[in-house]
């Protein structure tokens, strides 16, 4: 008797335990990878005011003013509205930079700090937000005979949503980061060409936290592999 009140005892917390791992795989899917893929996506888009509307915009403005007629090692500051009105997408930002030229004995440009973030708001067909963004940089590559500026640094994306996927609709906070490396923006166009990154994406959803991690490859022409816990996507930023 004492054998079987083992063994029944035994296949009972078995029991218990495999009914935990299954709650923890449930908590750890309250949010999929699908939906995790659009805040992925919306977070870095142009439209958006994400990462490719930052970035392109300054690469410009520092390509034909900034290294012309700024002065090296003086901090800037300035702000501006970003407002985007094409349907479906929607967008208003308060945005806010400020950056310094380091320049060589020569006082030729050769590397300028970026910092720049914003508040506002933006709605697509599947997604409204509400966020914070905050980006930090290191730009080299600013001498006329280079082609391509080139960038490292973090950009981080911060709020609550609403997101629509299969016609499921969920509410949630989130926390976009992505660790940026070797990023090539091409003179010719503002436009990311090549580099890639790391990335944690993390929130809650029904007070249930979930974490999302992997790595982004720019392709070009607005082109982004995904990877998303070991599966792979690709997405479009430049909408």
């Amino acid at each position: 008797m004492t054998l079987l009140k083992s063994i029944v005892a035994a296949f009972v917390i078995l029991s218990l335990v495999s009914c935990a791992n299954e709650e923890d795989m449930e908590i750890k899917n309250v949010v999929s990878e699908e939906e995790a893929v659009v805040l992925i996506e919306s977070s870095l888009q142009k439209s958006t005011g994400g990462l490719n509307e930052m970035t392109n915009t300054f690469s410009e403005e520092l390509t034909t003013d900034i290294t012309l007629n700024e002065l090296c090692g003086t901090l800037y500051e300035a702000s501006f509205n970003y407002n985007y009105n094409e349907a479906p997408i929607l967008a208003d930002y308060e945005i806010d930079w400020s950056y310094m030229m380091a320049c060589n004995g020569l006082n030729v440009p050769q590397m300028v700090e970026f910092e720049a973030s914003s508040v506002g708001s933006y709605s697509t067909s599947r997604i409204n937000s509400n966020d914070v963004t905050n980006t930090v940089i290191a730009i080299s590559g600013l001498q006329p005979s280079a082609s391509s500026l080139l960038f490292s640094g973090f950009f981080n994306r911060e709020g609550t949503q609403s997101i629509t996927t299969n016609l499921n609709t969920r509410s949630l906070s989130s926390k976009f980061n992505a660790d940026l490396v070797n990023v090539l923006i091409d003179k010719s166009n503002y436009s990311i060409s090549s580099g890639g990154g790391t990335f944690v994406l993390s929130g809650l959803s029904e007070n249930i936290p979930f974490s999302f991690y992997g790595t982004i490859v720019f392709n070009g022409n607005g082109s982004v592999s995904l990877t998303v816990n070991e599966n792979n996507y690709e997405i479009n930023i430049n909408e």
